[in-house]
């Protein structure tokens, strides 16, 4: 990258400093230490529970490498994870801990497309030659001759499908070329507080049960346009709890068996092992669907066990992996006894509430070469993305997607079926009459493996039309143009489907929907592991005049979908007829038709609509009256937002659920995340995905309901919020920093300042057009930066000090930022800032996230600021920074000074503790000597150099009457540093000075 010199800045900046690390960080074992309980373990991690020494995060961060920059092709867009959270850092135990001593300073911020293999569609497109078969019957009409031809290219194409070899077409790609069009970059802002704070998710997902752990999936329109290899970004995604925060370069799986010696040789393998040659690598389109897929629906009959999936819980991606068979044989695996029934199991390193997921397969079926059972380590011509397994997981073909077993870290044969808590629980049909697991004879339906979901299920879904969609008719004529009713279809077992056919008159009779294959979809000569999809064509007339439009499919064995849904509780495998039902609108005065609406089964989400009927809805058996019980506002809520207090709103009624959080199967993290929040966030999720029992359990919680003044808070301020976010959004396209979501930025370069003061250059990402990104930040606003630990994001606001205005941008932005470094003695402590030594501790390419803009401030030039949302104008400003806190104020500065035309005038007052501590001196300086009239500058120093001409000591009242403009109408002040300047010493001393906080005064 081109060196750029920032002359604003004073050549003060200089010095790049590059941190020098060991050779060996990953957690050198070191001495071992004492721990509060007497034992002892090694490296950073014993030391994190000893008494006699303290772990900063400059410690942790040395000493864990970033495989993303030293192997970026074993990467994604994924971020890098600190294996430490930050709460382990600042409440570790020492000697003295509780002693009363003085404590260092805190840290404060100013505010403080198919990949690889060439997958095509098939078209169905024909030479519009005239009578391409010799046809005999004189009786075919034109139209049907266009029809034959049709089918008998579409009989040819299947006729001439081959083996599909599987030979990956290229090595796994970089994050250039198509990845923006396969991965989402930027991270979302719902899981910054979750430990999936690091993984970047499309904003097209729709989340089916809250933020966390993520379960989603696409729009059924928008994945059926997106293509027969769905864009790893809109692949759906079920996850049981969080994402093991796991690399390439360390992740081992281990193959042995149970009892021991069904495997001669067990041993733990390396991704590099697997993948190095030993074993044939190949490739090939699987489509994977959840086994809940279209559950809503049966929902909609009676409440299930389960949350609502529509019909867009199914993808296709192109896999990359080795055989498993191959990999078993390398192990020494023996010989079935005739006689016996061994099974194979998979154990993933994710961990849900109710243990390890692991399930098993028959080995029989692993070890049959035609099932191409896999153990994938790419999709879609790159690593595997975080939420689909990184970096090894199963894919069993024709296999529901519960038997799938992702983030694979453990493989073992046993003479018996799996018995964790998943594989026996958890995706399984077990009889209608079965309707919880609290029934009498559920141990033994559940326990028995003829329950179980194995194969996946025959399956069509008419994606166009969409929900929602309207067909506006401008004519009655109109009603003869033709439309493409068109959809997907897909079937386990690698079974064919043979057709799929379409009904517009309840079944009575049934058209032709012509399919349309991947390129070479054929396996072993008789297997089909992917998705088809399918089109038919009809007229708006014909959809006018249906009541229903219904697709179903026929396999290889000639077997339908069946008409109805069967109703289980665990609401799995729903594979009924789909149908979507047209409406008309008619003209008032002719009667004829102005437009087609057409409705899908169920909306997406919570979302209102659908043809079907929800059930009632479970009534409230607290047994209590609502308008009996106590009343409380959204401050009184605030106060019970702990894991010993937790309060939270569902439907405006209030509930304290400090005991569920000890047996929640979804974990307490996923309550606490809400606990005294003012959000409907809860109430959505939790209609998304419990049942009566829990109806149940939350009503003995019921404390009270929420006031009328907090009902209408919170509906407004939900509106409010929405409407600001969507106007920002849209005012801000073209920009690197974006509101919603958190966007990487590379560090480029890191010059030192002072002793403990660093200026870090960052590099947006460029426009797709390959120019330099523009960060775009509001002058007196924030950057929020976040750094990814083990549990949650660490977030922090900074300001830049470049680039203020436009002028400024050139696809990079600067960091000032204090290192408030660990301090340890005898008696005093501190592990030092988070994010500062974070920072310090980074080497060139490694990335942190940014979204924005924030704060409350903001200067629109001349005078002109927007504070909290409200406009003001001042002719006069008064500056009061402390150490770091002057960024805002640089900006503040450099924007007035910068316009001849702007007579703002200004008066800085810098306080610090030494001469080497004043940030951007020179810079400062020259502003003062080239606008003695619009900028004076005074500083404040406690400790001060010989020769020292500005004051001594500490900022108090005197000095700010001495040095700054006097109150009167048109003069504001703003602050921005420690909180003891800010709150003990300059407020009170402004409020005196006739200013008043929120109208005159105005904090960063």
């Amino acid at each position: 990258m081109q060196t750029t010199t920032h002359s604003s800045l004073g050549p003060s900046l200089k010095r790049t400093v590059r941190p020098t690390l060991p050779e060996d960080r990953f957690d050198s074992a070191g001495p071992r230490h004492k721990t509060m309980n007497g034992g002892s373990e090694p490296g950073w991690r014993g030391r994190l529970h000893s008494v006699d020494h303290v772990v900063t995060v400059r410690d942790v961060k040395e000493s864990s490498p970033n495989y993303k920059v030293q192997n970026p092709a074993h990467h994604d867009f994924a971020r890098y994870v600190l294996p430490v959270s930050e709460s382990e850092i600042k409440e570790q135990e020492w000697r003295g801990k509780n002693a009363n001593t003085t404590a260092p300073p805190s840290p404060s911020s100013p505010s403080e497309s198919s990949a690889g293999s060439e997958i095509t569609l098939t078209s169905d497109t024909v030479d519009e030659r005239k009578n391409t078969t010799t046809v005999s019957s004189p009786a075919v009409s034109e139209e049907q001759q266009r029809f034959l031809n049709k089918l008998l290219e579409e009989f040819r194409t299947v006729k001439s499908f081959t083996h599909n070899p599987g030979v990956p077409k290229a090595d796994l790609k970089l994050l250039d070329g198509n990845a923006l069009d396969q991965l989402e970059s930027r991270l979302s802002v719902d899981d910054q507080d979750t430990p999936d704070s690091w993984i970047p998710r499309s904003s097209e997902l729709r989340r089916l049960t809250g933020k966390h752990p993520l379960n989603a999936e696409p729009d059924l329109l928008c994945l059926y346009e997106a293509g027969m290899i769905t864009p790893t970004k809109l692949h759906f995604v079920r996850n049981h709890a969080a994402v093991p925060q796991l690399n390439w370069e360390t992740h081992t799986v281990s193959v042995y068996s149970d009892p021991p010696g069904l495997v001669a040789k067990p041993r733990e393998w390396t991704m590099d092992e697997l993948t190095s040659g030993e074993f044939n690598v190949f490739e090939i389109p699987v489509t994977l669907g959840c086994d809940g897929n279209r559950r809503r629906e049966v929902n909609m009959v009676k409440r299930t066990a389960g949350f609502n999936w529509t019909a867009s819980g199914v993808s296709t991606s192109l896999w990359r992996g080795v055989p498993v068979r191959d990999v078993l044989l390398a192990c020494g695996l023996r010989d079935t006894p005739a006689g016996e029934r061994w099974y194979l199991n998979f154990e993933g390193a994710d961990e849900p509430s109710s243990g390890r997921y692991a399930t098993s397969i028959p080995l029989t079926h692993a070890m049959d070469p035609t099932n191409d059972v896999m153990l994938a380590f790419g999709m879609n011509g790159r690593v595997l993305h975080p939420d689909h397994g990184y970096p090894l997981r199963v894919i069993i073909p024709g296999y529901v997607g519960g038997r799938q077993i992702k983030w694979l870290k453990k493989i073992w044969v046993t003479k018996e079926p799996n018995k964790s808590h998943y594989h026996i629980w958890d995706n399984k049909v077990v009889p209608s009459f079965i309707d919880s697991k609290t029934h009498p004879l559920a141990k033994a339906f559940f326990e028995d493996e003829s329950t179980a979901c194995w194969e996946q299920i025959l399956q069509s879904i008419i994606c166009k039309p969409a929900h929602d969609e309207h067909i506006e008719i401008a004519d009655q004529s109109a009603l003869e143009a033709t439309y493409t009713v068109q959809g997907f279809a897909f079937n386990g077992g690698g079974n064919r489907i043979e057709r799929v056919e379409l009904s517009l008159d309840g079944g009575r009779t049934w058209r032709w929907c012509f399919r349309h294959f991947l390129d070479l979809p054929l396996r072993h000569g008789t297997k089909y592991w992917a998705w088809l999809f399918w089109s038919c064509e009809v007229t708006l007339r014909e959809l006018a005049e249906a009541f229903e439009v219904v697709v179903r499919a026929q396999d290889n064995q000639k077997m339908y979908q069946p008409e109805h849904i069967t109703w289980y509780d665990s609401g799995m495998m729903n594979n009924s007829w789909y149908r979507v039902r047209p409406s008309v609108v008619r003209d008032p005065g002719s009667g004829g038709i102005r437009s087609i609406r057409f409705q899908h089964p169920v909306a997406p989400l919570d979302e209102d609509g659908g043809w079907m009927i929800s059930p009632d809805v479970p009534q409230d058996t607290s047994g209590e009256s609502v308008d009996a019980l106590p009343s409380f506002s959204l401050e009184e809520i605030a106060r019970h937002d702990k894991a010993d207090d937790a309060w939270i709103i569902l439907d405006n009624k209030v509930y304290d659920v400090t005991s569920t959080l000890s047996w929640h199967p979804g974990g307490p993290r996923s309550i606490l995340m809400y606990a005294g929040k003012a959000s409907i966030a809860p109430s959505i999720e939790y209609k998304n995905i419990h049942d009566n029992f829990a109806h149940g359990r939350r009503d003995e919680c019921l404390v009270g309901v929420l006031n009328a003044e907090g009902i209408k808070a919170m509906e407004e301020d939900a509106k409010r919020a929405a409407r600001e976010l969507q106007e920002l959004k849209e005012a801000r396209v073209g920009l690197a920093l974006q509101p919603d979501v958190f966007t990487a930025a590379k560090l480029v370069r890191r010059t030192s300042v002072t002793a403990d003061s660093r200026l870090y250059t960052f590099e947006l990402p460029r426009n797709v057009d390959g120019a330099p990104g523009r960060l775009g930040l509001p002058v007196g606003q924030h950057v929020q930066i976040a750094l990814h630990f083990k549990y949650q994001a660490v977030m922090r606001s900074y300001t830049p000090v470049r680039p203020v205005l436009p002028q400024d941008e050139d696809g990079t932005f600067d960091l000032l930022v204090k290192t408030y470094l660990s301090i340890e003695g005898s008696d005093s402590f501190s592990p030092g800032g988070t994010i500062s030594n974070y920072l310090d501790c980074m080497v060139e390419g490694e990335e942190i996230d940014i979204r924005g803009p924030s704060g409350g401030i903001r200067y629109n030039g001349r005078g002109n600021f927007e504070i909290e949302g409200k406009n003001y104008h001042f002719d006069k400003i008064n500056l009061i920074a402390g150490g770091s806190g002057l960024t805002p104020h640089w900006q503040l500065i450099h924007a007035i000074l910068s316009d001849s035309d702007d007579s703002t005038l200004i008066r800085l007052v810098d306080s610090n503790k030494t001469y080497d501590d004043i940030w951007m001196r020179e810079a400062l300086d020259t502003c003062a000597a080239q606008h003695p009239k619009r900028f004076k500058l005074w500083h404040v120093v406690t400790n001060p150099p010989e020769g020292w001409k500005y004051s001594r000591g500490r900022v108090d009242k005197a000095l700010l009457e001495q040095h700054l403009y006097p109150h009167e109408p048109g003069v504001a002040s703003f602050l921005c540093g420690p909180e003891g300047l800010i709150e003990e010493v300059a407020l009170p001393a402004l409020a005196e000075m006739g200013f008043k906080e929120g109208l005159s005064a105005f904090v960063f």
